[in-house]
């Protein structure tokens, strides 16, 4: 039961992050049209809402004070950028509307991201 309670505020967190996101990206898109800097300023913006709701709500681990565990998170987490940025401009480069290449990208990303935030960054 853990697991699914873990997940449940891990995907409300990661509405209040994506919402971040996505106001970061479309701002950015609708002012420079390059998606690939939108795409990754807008990421960085809602994940550090991400880190610290994860880390103090969701996996509770607010008491360490440990930076490897934000190095950790950083890891997991650009590989989650590399991955959504990728599929993002992949889809959009395939004439697939910016919009949508963004929510496909976030959905593989968010699933990166819980499982390398649970097995690996925040894991007691």
């Amino acid at each position: 039961m853990k697991f699914e309670k873990q997940f449940i505020k891990f995907i409300i967190i990661g509405c209040k992050s994506t919402l971040i996101n996505y106001f970061f990206y479309l701002v950015l898109y609708l002012t420079t049209y390059n998606i690939l800097l939108a795409s990754i300023s807008g990421y960085i913006a809602g994940n550090l809402n991400s880190y610290i709701f994860g880390k103090k709500w969701v996996f509770k681990n607010a008491k360490i004070k440990n930076n490897f565990i934000f190095i950790k998170f950083l890891m997991v987490y650009l590989f989650g950028a590399y991955i959504f940025s990728s599929i993002t401009n992949y889809l959009f480069m395939k004439g697939i509307d910016h919009r949508l290449a963004w929510l496909i990208g976030i959905i593989f990303c968010t699933l990166n991201n819980f499982l390398g935030s649970k097995y690996i960054v925040f894991k007691k």
